[in-house]
């Protein structure tokens, strides 16, 4: 099975140049920001490198949640911090980590734990329709006057 798509294996590199591009973008347009956002995605970049499963879901969702949560910090650093230690001081401080970092872990917690509730409610909504199927067979052969071990007229069982 190909986990890369139909691109084929030219896209993984093209994925890592444009990351690369982006990051020294970012590095150009404003260091004192860049390593800030370092430390609030570690957690989602250390996962990105020990991320094992096929297409580094898990890793991938830790990544977006922290993203997704690092908005609004690196905006308020963008418009109010004036040099390289005041952004550290707002982006570290332990309000906007912890609440990236939680993000990150909510991300992990429901990457592990949702594939398990799935295949319980699956599990219970099969066993829920096999009764309900056996209930109303019961009461098809009740109807028909048939008990479970007769033979049908055309042979089959």
């Amino acid at each position: 099975m190909n986990i890369k798509g139909k691109f084929g294996r030219g896209m993984g590199g093209l994925l890592v140049l444009a990351l690369g591009l982006a990051a020294g973008g970012l590095i150009a347009l404003s260091p004192d920001i860049a390593a800030p956002l370092v430390v609030l995605l570690f957690p989602g970049l250390v996962a990105l490198v020990l991320d094992r499963s096929p297409g580094c879901g898990v890793a991938r969702s830790i990544l977006l949640f922290q993203a997704a949560a690092c908005v609004q910090p690196a905006m308020n650093a963008w418009y109010h911090c004036t040099g390289g230690t005041d952004c550290m001081n707002h982006l570290a401080a332990w309000q906007s980590v912890g609440r990236v970092w939680l993000a990150g872990a909510a991300a992990w917690v429901l990457g592990q734990c949702l594939p398990l509730g799935l295949k319980v409610v699956d599990d219970y909504r099969l066993r829920h329709r096999r009764f309900a199927l056996m209930a109303r067979r019961e009461a098809l052969l009740a109807e028909w006057g048939m008990d479970g071990n007769e033979q049908r007229s055309d042979g089959a069982e």
